[in-house]
């Protein structure tokens, strides 16, 4: 047992080089020693699959408060610009603990049902034939004309936002996660500030229609209440509408489509085999693909008393990573952990999506986004091909692992 300690030389920052490109460099060094103090991250990294499920079997002792930094804690020019703006901020679906987790997990499960998504199906498959129709060219960037606006219309439809009002949502959502992300330049926070201003009072008027219009969607549910519990006051409505639903429903989800893509288009094997069987290829090389490019890098913990894990002694109130990319390629668990076997037998046992309390509960519709995605693109495209000079690039992002673009070719 060691006690926790700071090594700069042992150090994360997945912004830059050569963390963005590469996070793995990282997560093969940090398996093998004890958890470890990010000085750049704030947090103690976990990286080993088996601290990460200590970590998520007991809530206990790790509180999901510090899952998700709250936006008030930036600097305090960027705090001016929320009090501003009226921004309400309490806690997430993700952030919450027992007892209070129990009804908004139950409010937000309501919202992603499965008879929600199966009523969205056919949505899922108009808005991916549209996209396909309307490349040209013989090629395409399958990030911003494809994941990129078909999640975003599914994520809408859920949520219950007017597709006309899809662009002016997606600004916002971006100017949240820029909120969210310690590396940004203030400048540019203080700028996503007095935008989010203009998001809580359209939030708001989404909310009071709802109030006095019920529809079949997320906010309704919220408002009014749903699988016998009552609805939530305004402002924790503005908080998982704008957050766990809009930022996470939007981001792992459209990550893990061209995640998904590009494992196969790596592997002309998985292309033959999606030709011959692609219900049952499909299925299998998604579960690959959330474990060996998790989209949901990592959330947060804070210890509520001094525990020993993975051989550091942490001290009550002690921040935590949980690094679901490292733990899913964890060679203990996974044997031969970077490479792409669509027969894996433990494939299902990845952490891509959580464990345990806090599983995520938009799981089975990502599933269905990514599986109607994919089966619409590869019978559309027969032929379809990485670009021959594509170079895959990833995005400068905290949360999130995805790609920058995916180009290709048929």
């Amino acid at each position: 047992m060691t006690i926790a300690h700071s090594d700069a030389e042992f150090d994360f920052n997945p912004t830059v080089s050569p963390h963005r490109e590469d996070p793995h460099l990282f997560y093969r060094a940090a398996r093998k020693r004890p958890v470890t103090m990010s000085p750049s991250m704030g947090a103690y990294m976990v990286s080993r699959y088996a601290d990460i499920k200590t970590v998520l079997d007991d809530p206990d002792t790790f509180s999901s408060t510090a899952a998700l930094p709250k936006i008030y804690d930036n600097p305090p020019e960027v705090v001016a610009e929320l009090e501003a703006g009226n921004v309400p901020e309490t806690t997430m679906v993700v952030n919450e603990d027992e007892p209070r987790h129990k009804q908004m997990r139950a409010l937000f499960d309501a919202g992603v049902s499965g008879a929600r998504v199966r009523m969205l199906l056919p949505l899922m498959k108009q808005r991916a034939d549209e996209l396909i129709n309307g490349f040209t060219g013989g090629t395409a960037d399958l990030v911003s004309e494809y994941a990129f606006p078909y999640v975003q219309t599914i994520i809408n439809a859920v949520i219950g936002f007017p597709p006309e009002d899809s662009e002016l949502i997606q600004g916002w959502t971006d100017d949240l996660t820029v909120l969210w992300n310690p590396f940004t330049p203030v400048e540019d926070r203080v700028a996503s500030a007095r935008r989010v201003g203009d998001y809580t009072r359209y939030l708001q008027e989404q909310i009071d229609d709802r109030r006095a219009n019920p529809r079949d969607d997320m906010i309704s549910g919220l408002v009014h209440g749903a699988n016998g519990f009552p609805g939530l006051s305004d402002d924790y409505i503005h908080n998982i509408i704008r957050g766990a639903a809009r930022v996470a429903g939007f981001d792992t989800t459209r990550d893990a489509i061209t995640a998904t893509v590009f494992v196969a288009l790596r592997n002309p094997d998985v292309v033959t085999m999606i030709a011959k069987d692609p219900i049952r290829t499909i299925t299998k090389v998604t579960e690959e693909a959330l474990r060996h490019d998790a989209p949901n890098r990592a959330l947060g913990r804070i210890t509520t008393r001094e525990v020993e894990l993975g051989g550091t002694v942490l001290p009550q109130g002690s921040v935590l990573l949980l690094l679901f990319g490292a733990a899913n390629r964890d060679e203990t668990v996974f044997p031969d952990p970077d490479a792409v076997d669509l027969n894996r037998p433990n494939v299902h046992d990845h952490v891509a999506f959580g464990k345990g309390l806090h599983a995520c509960p938009g799981a089975p519709l990502a599933r269905a986004e990514i599986r109607v995605a994919l089966q619409t693109l590869f019978a559309s495209l027969p032929n379809l091909r990485l670009a021959e000079d594509y170079e895959p690039t990833y995005i400068a992002s905290y949360f999130f692992r995805g790609l920058e673009s995916l180009r290709v070719r048929w």
